[in-house]
């Protein structure tokens, strides 16, 4: 069991860390409202707007985690050259390698909050197109930073080729560092020969071909999962009923999940990914980081759109939660 010593030893460790996160670098824009009245035009809610927020989403959300933690999230992806991309280069104004094509629009989810309630979301969604010139840019960036841990946050979206991804396992291989992908369908064949794997429910459920309906269940797809990608651990989160995980050549585990009250689960896949690969560089063992994971996304739900934990929440939150146990 993980113990508060651990939990101190392991976060003090955050702020030494670089952790390399490519992927599709989404721009969330949070439209905050009021509502009182339904419209005369339509029946939908007539939305007061009182204030307007971007946050960096996507694979820039799973770097503002790294961020926000005390480490640098080193953010590499691709947006168009338009006002969305000068919103997100406020955001992440340190360790942005991030690339502005003018063939590119920046991606762009904007949802409408009223009464902390998401009412609408709006995407613009166009596929990212990599040119040869652009995947030439990114695989020279990969080769030359120099970072603790690797994530891929895949959106589906574009951003990720076959030469990024070969790339970064280069990478991983010749600098002895973690790969762990947060997946999407479409990239399956991608992904093998890493170190990680973090698909949540429905994402696992595609991967297996059935429905995961129990623990038992959850943990043959842990191996089926592990076995699929080649890689050293899979994790599955899945949501209310918690996290399975297991490491080859050891037991695969549970851990329920925890949390106060849910508002928005936005993002919280972001959040596991961010927190487990900080972990495991940091000196974490699996479960450890798993655990820490955990606590974090019990965070992350409570709070309104993409978030982050910082390292004083993490350390409340589970000392909290080993004091349940």
């Amino acid at each position: 069991m993980l113990k508060l010593k651990r939990v101190e030893a392991i976060c003090s460790s955050f702020k030494e860390k670089r952790i390399l996160i490519y992927g599709d670098v989404i721009v969330d824009r949070y439209i905050f409202g009021s509502v009182s009245r339904i419209s005369p035009e339509a029946p939908v809610p007539v939305v007061k707007v009182e204030r307007e927020e971007f946050r960096p989403g996507g694979a820039g959300n799973v770097a503002a985690n790294i961020d926000k933690l005390g480490a640098a999230g080193v953010l590499l992806g691709i947006t168009g050259d338009d006002a969305f991309a000068d919103e997100l280069f406020k955001l992440k104004d340190k360790h942005n390698h991030i690339l502005r094509t003018r063939e590119n629009k920046t991606l762009v989810k904007t949802r409408v909050i009223g009464q902390r309630q998401q009412i609408v979301r709006i995407d613009r969604e166009d596929e990212i197109h990599v040119t040869r010139e652009t995947e030439t840019r990114l695989l020279k960036q990969i080769e030359e930073t120099d970072v603790h841990g690797i994530i891929v946050s895949d959106y589906a979206k574009g951003s990720l080729t076959p030469a990024v991804m070969e790339a970064l396992k280069r990478k991983a291989a010749s600098a002895g560092i973690p790969l762990v992908v947060d997946p999407k369908p479409p990239h399956y064949h991608l992904y093998k020969h890493i170190d990680g794997v973090t698909p949540n429910l429905k994402e696992a459920e595609n991967i297996i071909n059935k429905k995961i309906e129990t623990d038992t269940g959850a943990a043959a797809a842990v191996k089926i999962i592990r076995d699929k990608f080649k890689s050293r651990f899979a994790i599955v989160t899945r949501g209310d009923r918690g996290i399975t995980a297991g490491e080859r050549g050891k037991k695969t585990f549970h851990l329920p999940a925890f949390s106060h009250e849910v508002f928005d689960v936005t993002g919280a896949g972001d959040t596991v990914v961010s927190v487990l690969v900080l972990a495991l560089v940091s000196g974490a063992e699996l479960r450890e980081a798993v655990a820490l994971s955990n606590a974090a996304a019990s965070i992350v739900v409570e709070k309104i759109g993409t978030s982050q934990v910082t390292v004083d929440e993490l350390r409340e939150r589970t000392a909290f939660l080993l004091h349940r146990l």
